[in-house]
């Protein structure tokens, strides 16, 4: 499940569409989610929209990283997505 808290601080609960993601960023009706490739420089980023009560993916991508991407390590806040790779913070917009 993805867990989002409002600056009301209200939890709203929604299934991902990524199961088990290493990182996740919200803003508005826009997420961005991470997951790494094992035991390799790259990790899928996705972004979804939120339709109602399901978050519905709008593209996948492949990315190549500086470094093997560590795990759990990417931190959400304000729309943007902190994702840690190697010894390099990469920075990706919701």
């Amino acid at each position: 499940m993805t867990r989002i808290t409002p600056s009301t601080g209200e939890v709203t609960s929604w299934p991902s569409p990524v199961g088990a993601p290493d990182g996740f960023a919200v803003r508005d009706r826009r997420a961005v989610l991470t997951k790494r490739v094992h035991n390799q420089r790259a990790t899928e980023v996705v972004r979804a929209e939120l339709d109602g009560d399901t978050w519905s993916a709008t593209e996948r991508r492949r990315v190549r990283v500086p470094g093997r991407v560590v795990l759990r390590c990417g931190q959400g806040r304000d729309g943007l997505l902190w994702l840690r790779a190697g010894d390099t913070w990469l920075r990706i917009d919701a």
